[in-house]
């Protein structure tokens, strides 16, 4: 019997799976954000597979040392609360956690006798749904760590994707300006298309500062790199200003002061510290607004008139009939990806238009969250905050606290944004968030050769 021959597999270049990884988050974004569910269906089979591949044919010695606690341990509580959410229970359990969704079970009885078997979700194929998209995000946040140890030797490659995605996005949104339309880019809503730029801009931003700091400007290559990255700021800030999104503007605003006052050489006494922030601050603002058009300034001229009783905002309306639904389910919330269903019954406005979003991720995740789920993100997202933040303070590698800054910076803006909008529900633009926080998970580390020896 003639002998087995047994093939050994070579294991794949980690700029593979980082060209495998950025044309998904590339189709994502194209594709309006992904927010169609046979666009988004795709994106998640694609990304099973690439981690199916690396974790099946990368060796052990070449994984990424295992990740914090604090980081592992929220992610995996959120999806496993989320099935919590899907999973059946008796309606005396779900009378203790959830009386309101107990109680509407009840009233269908006269429709559906014999039901004693509930989720907590209202709507569980919607649950299900967004769950499947967190385990993709989660997915993400690995893959994305995993191939910064692998180019640690190059610490921006892991982030050169977004800056060239997000700069071809901005580029299509500058072009569509017009008297009468506004920068989208591929996105159906121009506060999404900012929601991407203003994630992206504080690394194409930082990036050549990092590299005049480090002289690396005195080599051709570093030098063109530096042009592009430079360019493509200006291109994601001019996209931002002419989508005339109010959130978009003041989140990216926000991100570059963080930048200029965390940037500047540290050479420089306290004193001098603090002008030159403030100098570089200032001009930040001027220069905003003065490239700002006339249609964006008079649309922040709007925010008095809507706080009047005449003019009342959409978003201000839901606000207050989402904190009545949130009084309904304190603890468990109504499901993830529920609220549009949950909503009417709370609803006190004349139906003009209609409310599938709170236009606030923190209230929207609070009603279909509830108090615990709720918890465990918030957990979870400043852990992420804490560990970028502990980077720029009290990392010695220049390289590494300059992508600290960017991503804390990034973090920023979507925080703020996330106020009065709702990116994180835009799978492309959540996508970008989990692989900024990847980028992040991975800056405690030094060189592999610490810990390979």
């Amino acid at each position: 019997m003639a002998p087995r021959l047994h093939m050994k597999v070579r294991p794949l270049s980690p700029n593979v799976y980082l060209v495998a990884l950025s044309l998904i988050l590339a189709y994502a974004v194209f594709q309006s954000g992904g927010i169609a569910a046979v666009d988004w269906d795709g994106c998640m089979v694609a990304l099973g597979l690439v981690a199916l591949v690396y974790f099946r044919f990368t060796s052990n010695d070449d994984l990424a040392p295992p990740l914090q606690w604090w980081l592992h341990w929220p992610a995996l509580l959120l999806l496993i609360f989320i099935g919590v959410q899907l999973a059946p229970l008796p309606l005396w359990l779900l009378r203790a956690v959830s009386p309101a969704r107990a109680s509407l079970t009840e009233s269908l009885q006269p429709i559906l006798p014999g039901t004693g078997l509930a989720p907590i979700s209202v709507f569980p194929s919607a649950t299900l749904a967004h769950l499947l998209r967190v385990a993709a995000y989660t997915v993400v946040f690995v893959l994305t760590r995993e191939l910064a140890w692998r180019t640690i030797e190059n610490r921006w490659l892991i982030v050169a994707p977004l800056v060239v995605i997000a700069g071809a996005e901005a580029a299509w949104g500058v072009l569509q300006y017009s008297p009468d339309s506004t920068a989208h880019g591929s996105y159906i809503n121009r506060n999404h298309f900012a929601g991407l730029l203003e994630l992206s801009l504080p690394f194409a931003t930082v990036n050549p500062i990092a590299a005049l700091k480090m002289r690396k400007y005195e080599s051709f290559r570093h030098a063109v790199v530096i042009s592009i990255s430079l360019a493509l700021a200006a291109l994601m800030a001019l996209g931002v200003i002419l989508s005339l999104s109010r959130g978009g503007f003041i989140a990216s605003l926000a991100s570059l002061i963080v930048i200029s006052f965390l940037t500047p050489a540290g050479r420089l006494n306290d004193l001098r510290r603090f002008v030159t922030i403030g100098f570089v601050a200032a001009a930040v603002i001027l220069a905003s607004f003065f490239l700002a058009p006339d249609r964006l300034i008079s649309r922040f001229g709007e925010i008095r008139e809507i706080t009047t009783d005449i003019k009342p905002d959409t978003r201000t309306q839901v606000w207050k009939d989402t904190l009545r639904l949130v009084a309904d389910y304190p603890i468990v919330g109504c499901g993830l990806g529920a609220f549009e269903k949950a909503f009417p019954k709370y609803r006190t406005f004349l139906p003009q238009r209609a409310v599938n979003t709170v236009y606030n991720d923190y209230l929207q995740f609070l009603a279909e969250l509830g108090a615990i789920g709720f918890a465990i993100s918030a957990v979870g997202m400043m852990a992420v905050v804490t560990s970028a933040v502990r980077a720029v303070l009290k990392s010695g590698d220049s390289t590494t606290r300059h992508l600290a800054i960017a991503s804390f910076a990034a973090l920023v803006a979507i925080g703020i944004h996330s106020l009065t909008d709702y990116n994180l529900y835009i799978p492309a633009n959540a996508m970008l968030l989990a692989w900024i926080a990847g980028v992040v998970a991975s800056l405690n580390f030094g060189s592999r050769e610490v810990f390979i020896t």
